[in-house]
């Protein structure tokens, strides 16, 4: 509907319209999640969740690509051919994909616990997992300094045109790609989901501080390798929550990080973006650039300083 609408739009008011529809009905990650919680063994959920993740970088890098070859034909082409791929998507959940949740694991639906305060009321029955979640939330608040700062601190620093941001973006998401669908296969066995989290939340502070502070432009490919790693930290932790919540509330878990990270949507790109712009600007006390990447660093080490906390509730993997 959302697409439709957009394609459509005869003034801009009507295109905000249509990116409200699509923030009030932004379910498919969680729901996708959640599919794979009921489906799997927690032992399982992981490398699922992070193939997932993977499946996603794929869009992000083809589907910019399908994009600008479709604008070509007119600027609406692109949402146009969303809706479609979009209702295909549809029809094959309904008449293809069979329902993931036994029914002795389904309850009642009640109007009462269909928001996200009440999902994450809901989940306090389960300390562990709330900690889980403030993990995840700090995180995220990190994390959004790259799409929020990227083009911004590689212009100013390095004076890098489009072409360059795209290529470097593109970077990103191979390795992500890489990371998620590959390599996060082989550790998780080996070490488990709380030492693999450790261990990319470890790879995303220094690469955050790597942004910060590298002086020549070569180097973000370098800093690129080492931040993929952040692909073992959600997944991981998403497989820990998931496993400690009963089967019948895996999509109100899915749904509370879904509330939490769309939360972390509206604070995070504002800040990272006024950081920068201080730093940046002529009335700075210190020319810094990479302000928002330092910034992310310690929210990154303060969820790593929780999870170690979790860690040693929980006395292990």
């Amino acid at each position: 509907m959302n697409f439709l609408l957009m394609g459509w739009a005869p003034t801009l008011i009507w295109l905000f319209v249509g990116r409200i529809i699509s923030g009030v009905s932004a379910s498919t990650y969680g729901t996708a999640n959640a599919y794979i919680a009921d489906t799997f063994p927690p032992e399982k959920r992981a490398q699922y969740f992070a193939l997932l993740g993977a499946g996603f970088g794929v869009g992000f890098i083809i589907g910019p690509a399908i994009g600008g070859f479709l604008g070509e034909f007119g600027p609406r082409t692109p949402f146009f051919a969303a809706a479609g791929l979009t209702f295909v998507n549809v029809i094959y959940g309904f008449f293809v994909l069979p329902e993931s949740l036994k029914s002795e694991n389904r309850r009642a639906f009640h109007l009462a616990r269909a928001n996200p305060l009440a999902a994450i009321r809901q989940l306090w029955r389960y300390p562990i997992v709330v900690m889980l979640l403030f993990v995840s939330f700090f995180y995220s608040l990190g994390h959004f300094a790259l799409p929020s700062a990227w083009a911004f601190f590689t212009i100013e620093k390095f004076q890098w045109t489009p072409r360059d941001i795209g290529i470097s973006l593109s970077a990103v998401g191979v390795a992500m790609i890489f990371v998620q669908a590959y390599l996060i296969r082989l550790v998780l066995p080996l070490w488990g989901p709380m030492k693999t989290a450790v261990v990319g939340l470890i790879a995303t502070a220094i690469s955050f501080f790597g942004y910060a502070f590298i002086p020549f432009a070569w180097m973000m490919y370098v800093v690129i390798a080492i931040g993929a790693l952040q692909g073992f930290v959600m997944p991981s932790i998403q497989s820990m929550m998931s496993g400690r919540v009963p089967a019948n509330a895996q999509g109100e878990l899915q749904g509370a990080i879904g509330s939490l990270n769309g939360l972390v949507t509206i604070i995070s790109p504002p800040f990272m973006t006024e950081l920068f712009a201080y730093f940046s600007g002529s009335e700075a006390p210190i020319y810094f650039p990479g302000a928002p990447f330092f910034a992310a660093a310690i929210l990154t080490l303060l969820a790593l300083a929780l999870l170690l906390g979790v860690r040693r509730n929980i006395g292990g993997t």
